[in-house]
Order: C-alpha cells, then structure tokens, then sequence
C-alpha cells in the first residue's frame, strides 16, 4: 500500500530529471553551436580585412606602375613627378608592411616580390631599352605580379574552403 502511494513521486522525480537533463545537452549543443558560428563570423570578418588590404596594396602597385610609365615612356622627371614617385612608392611599401602584419607569409613573400620589382622599374627603368616604354614596364613587372595575384587567389580559395568544409574537397578535385 505505501509502495502505491510513491509510484506517481517516483514517477514526477524520474520526468523532472529527464527532463533536466534534455535541458542540460540542449543547452551544451546550442553553445557549442554558438561558438562555432562566432569563429566562423570572426573567421569571415579577417578574411574581409584581408581581401580589403590585398586590394589596397594592388592600388597601390597600380599607381606606382603608372609613375614608371610616366618617367620612361612620357620622359617626366620634373620634381612634381619625383614628389609624386616618392608619395606612391611610400604609399605602396605602406600597403605592403599591412599585408606583412594581416596575411600569411607566402602572401607577404609574394607582396614584397611585387613592390621590390616595381620600385626596380620606377628608379632604373625596364631591362630593354627599345620603344615603347610602357610596355617595357609593364612586362618587367608582369611576373611578379602575377605570382602576387595567384598566392593571393590560392589562400583566398582555401580559407574560404576552410570556412565552408564540402568546399575543400571540392577545390582539391579540380585539375
């Protein structure tokens, strides 16, 4: 008889601490849930950060090949255009000390590369003398442009990657 009169508290105790528990394991799952969106924000946030530095200093190379196109294909030297080389020079070795602190070292390596050949180009000039001049410039700058844009394009694609895990796989598949 006293077995019968416990069986509904045994019974209300058992539910509230299954239910307790659901509670508790909800709740660790839902955190950890947060925090993996939280590291994906911040993740996606550096990658922004990155991809708007990258940019800046690819101005900023930009400008400083359009002052070595100006100095050996239109023959300036004048002191405006020595004033504006050394503005767009400071300018882009700036961008590149940014990419050095945010970027991985194979990007900072690849940025170097670019800024070194293009204050080459503006202080000594293309290799070939022969006209035209612009084209000179350009060509002498090319590779290590292109080694720049193609770190940049790779890291890029894997943090991206990183981001998002089916992509990985996806990215290592294609020829």
């Amino acid at each position: 008889m006293t077995w019968t009169k416990f069986a509904p508290y045994f019974g209300v105790m058992l539910g509230g601490f299954v239910s307790s528990l659901a509670q508790y394991w909800l709740g660790r799952a839902s955190e950890r849930a947060e925090v993996r969106r939280s590291i994906r924000e911040r993740a996606e946030e550096r990658r922004k950060e990155r991809v708007t530095h990258v940019i800046a200093f690819l101005a900023a190379a930009q400008e400083a090949e359009r002052v070595a196109v100006d100095r050996h294909h239109h023959l300036l030297s004048d002191e405006q255009w020595q004033a504006r080389a050394k503005q767009v020079v400071d300018k882009m070795w700036v961008t590149q000390k940014t990419i050095h602190m945010l970027c991985g070292s194979e990007i900072n390596k690849a940025a170097h590369g670019l800024a070194t050949k293009v204050q080459d180009v503006i202080r000594k000039g293309p290799e070939d003398p022969t006209e035209p001049q612009d084209e000179k410039v350009w060509a002498y700058i090319r590779p290590s442009r292109n080694v720049f844009l193609d770190v940049v394009s790779h890291h890029l694609n894997l943090t991206e990657a990183s981001a998002r895990p089916g992509l990985l796989s996806r990215l290592r598949r294609q020829p």
